[in-house]
């Protein structure tokens, strides 16, 4: 029979994380001969390229090991290009999942060909090692969970009588499912699920942001998908390129699905502190290619006073919908707001103050685009309505 998943894990030096990942993998409700699992060995140091040697798994494991380091998106699409299945799913190297976890993405693309499924709002993190690398909150939050756990004390005592990485669970138990007894809740699995689950449910109706759940740690989509609408953008450092793969195929029309159950898990481990501003380039290199409202107001939830996913989203609804009532009477004030998000979006980029943003946007004052953009929005005040819009107006000015 055809391979029907090929999963797809570009690794940099995270072994032996992600031979647990393949451990959950071979646990799977669905028959090993239905799927492949690809890891991509971007040019380790550790043991990563030893694993097909070393261990056997009942599914086919291809390993394919790139001489330089190329960074995960360009890993990933060496991977897509080696894949042989229909439907493609991407975990990052540290992502363990339960046993339905291929199944719940293959029935889901059954029903839809043209969908992006992904379960990272609502994944879990696990410590399945201690890392000389963690930092306090890591550590703290690691010995809560194994201080009521017997089993892990010599573990966790040797850790720190010796300062050396301790193991903390085996092949025996990533089958036996012992990663739930050290699972804790991620610190944005909350914040998501009352600001975007909740109100949208797991089809994210009424949600027009839904690409925002496009993050490549547990995603999967067809493989005609890249075949018709490209691959990832290789942007170097950390973050952004599966969004925007994300955001093309929302433009592209294909509805997204979150996947509640059954959970996956991350497994902790030490952040590099380089990744909030190769996250903040990177973020700022797929704005540009776009430069769309529906993009750009996601810049609200980083300016200084920021909103909300839920205040967004009914900033985006209001705009659609003025947009639509006033036949393109506010277009220049709505693009005013974008070119105020982009100049914030900058800003942010070169580590500026966010601040003056009508004068960066080309509106300085007591000129003749200004007065009119004013104009505008006292016009949209004194409606009574697009409160939200407004009040995001507001904001941007008064930074």
């Amino acid at each position: 029979m055809s391979i029907q998943i090929s999963v797809i894990i570009p690794s940099r030096n995270k072994f032996p994380q992600n031979l647990l990942t393949l451990f959950s993998l071979e646990n799977q409700t669905l028959p090993p001969y239905q799927y492949e699992v690809i890891l991509i060995d971007d040019a380790s140091s550790d043991a990563t390229s030893t694993i097909p040697e070393l261990w056997k798994f009942p599914f086919r494991l291809r390993l394919l090991r790139l001489q330089a380091n190329l960074g995960r998106p360009a890993a990933r699409n060496a991977g897509i290009r080696m894949a042989k299945g229909k439907i493609l799913i991407f975990l990052d190297a540290e992502i363990l999942v339960e046993p339905g976890f291929l199944e719940s993405h293959l029935l889901l693309h059954q029903q839809d060909n043209r969908l992006l499924a992904s379960g990272v709002l609502t994944m879990k993190g696990a410590y399945t090692q201690l890392d000389p690398g963690f930092n306090e909150v890591q550590l703290q939050e690691a010995y809560t969970l194994l201080k009521p756990q017997p089993a892990f004390h010599p573990a966790y005592e040797k850790f720190i009588k010796t300062g050396q990485g301790q193991l903390l669970l085996g092949r025996e138990d990533i089958k036996k499912g012992v990663y739930r007894q050290l699972a804790v809740q991620k610190v944005h699995e909350a914040l998501y699920e009352d600001e975007i689950l909740q109100r949208h449910g797991d089809r994210l109706q009424g949600f027009h942001l839904p690409w925002l759940i496009s993050h490549t740690g547990n995603l999967s989509v067809a493989r005609t998908a890249f075949q018709q609408h490209g691959y990832f953008e290789e942007y170097s450092g950390y973050g952004w390129d599966d969004l925007e793969f994300g955001y093309r195929l929302f433009r592209q029309g294909y509805r997204f699905a979150h996947i509640r159950y059954p959970f996956t898990y991350h497994q902790e481990h030490p952040v590099s502190p380089s990744v909030g501003n190769e996250a903040h380039t990177n973020f700022y290199l797929f704005q540009q290619k776009y430069r769309q409202i529906s993009l750009l107001v996601l810049l609200l939830l980083y300016i200084p006073s920021p909103m909300s996913f839920h205040q967004v989203n009914l900033v985006l609804d209001e705009i659609y919908r003025l947009d639509a009532e006033s036949v393109g009477l506010y277009l220049p004030l709505i693009g005013v707001m974008r070119s105020m998000l982009e100049a914030a979006g900058y800003l942010l980029r070169f580590g500026q103050p966010i601040s003056h943003l009508l004068t960066h946007a080309g509106l300085p004052p007591d000129s003749v685009k200004r007065a009119d953009f004013e104009a505008q929005r006292s016009a949209l005040a004194a409606s009574g309505r697009w409160s939200m819009l407004g009040e995001a107006l507001n904001r941007l000015l008064a930074l």
